[in-house]
Parts: C-alpha cells; structure tokens; sequence
C-alpha cells in the first residue's frame, strides 16, 4: 500500500494542516536536541544533482542543507562503532522541494577518519504537475559515505550522500560539507 497523503493536504484546512505538522516536527526535534546536549549534532549544506532526466531538465541541482544528530550507541566493534541518529534535510530549487525525516544507521571508523551512513523514513515533496504543484508525503531513504577532515569540539567532513524517494523525480546524488558540533 502506498502512503499518500495529496487527500489529507487537499481541502480548506490544507493550508493548517500543513503548518501544524511542521509545527509539531520542529516541536519534537526541539525536545530531542534539548534533553541530552553531550550528543554532537552535525550541520551540512551542499548541491545535489537529480538523477531523473525529467527533472534536470528544469532544475540541473538543488541546493540542501540538514542536521543529523546521534539517539543511542548501536554496536562497538574493534573497527568500527555504530549508532542510530535522526536527521531532517531539505533540498530544493524552483516546483522541486523535498524534506525527508529519516532514521539512519551510522558507522563511524575507530582511527576518526570515515563514515558511511543508510537511513529510512518519510519525505515531504513538492513537485510540479499540470496546471500547478503538488505537495505530498512519501517514503524516503538515504545512503551516504564521507570523509572527516578534522576533529576536536567543531569537526569538519565531507560527505556524498543519495536521497531517494517514492517518487523517483527527487531522486539525487549530493556532495555535502559540514561541521559536527
């Protein structure tokens, strides 16, 4: 069964619908970040480059950003040490927008030189159909790879990350640079 949300979003209310879910993501992102503050939160903006041709022929990249922060400590292993963390990205350009919420699988080397990343969740898109745009929900997933260039209280990484979504328009390969803080 497909999640599709058009239905719920339609109507008079569809307009306080869709700020009262954005009010209550940011209410409960708020209340993770602010109950454990040892956590580092991570902070990205990059360029992503859709892999549909539809939609390169009217947006060649979008712009993103997002924050990623760590829930729990999965597994330590003598290489590696993994854990569960909740991100929000948004990337966009012109009719195009996605924000996908996601849970992520993070692996992190022991030396502090790579990681790598998977993640699944839900998307919030807009996109352009005839006569106007459309905003629904839809699945949304993740995989990523990157490279930490240093450490210490603000790190630094490089990251080329692949969002992915039901509707395979938003579909794009990204090249990230952030810091964790």
């Amino acid at each position: 069964m497909i999640l599709k949300l058009s239905n719920f979003w339609s109507g008079n209310w569809g307009s306080m619908k869709k700020q009262l879910a954005v009010f209550t993501v940011v209410l409960l992102g708020a209340m993770a970040i602010a109950e454990d503050t040892s956590a580092p939160i991570s902070f990205r903006l990059g360029v992503d480059y859709p892999t549909s041709s539809v939609t390169r022929g009217s947006a060649k990249e979008f712009y993103g950003f997002g924050l990623q922060r760590k829930v729990s400590t999965i597994n330590s292993s003598d290489h590696y040490n993994t854990d569960l963390e909740i991100s929000i990205d948004y990337y966009g350009r012109g009719d195009y927008r996605h924000i996908p919420i996601l849970a992520n699988y993070v692996g992190y080397s022991k030396k502090g030189d790579s990681f790598w990343s998977i993640g699944g969740g839900f998307g919030f898109i807009k996109r352009p159909i005839i006569g106007g745009t459309e905003s629904v929900g839809r699945l949304a997933y993740q995989a990523s790879v990157g490279m930490n260039l240093s450490s210490g209280p603000t790190a630094s990484f490089v990251e080329v990350k692949y969002f992915g979504s039901e509707l395979s328009e938003l579909n794009t390969l990204g090249l990230y640079y952030g810091i964790r803080f």
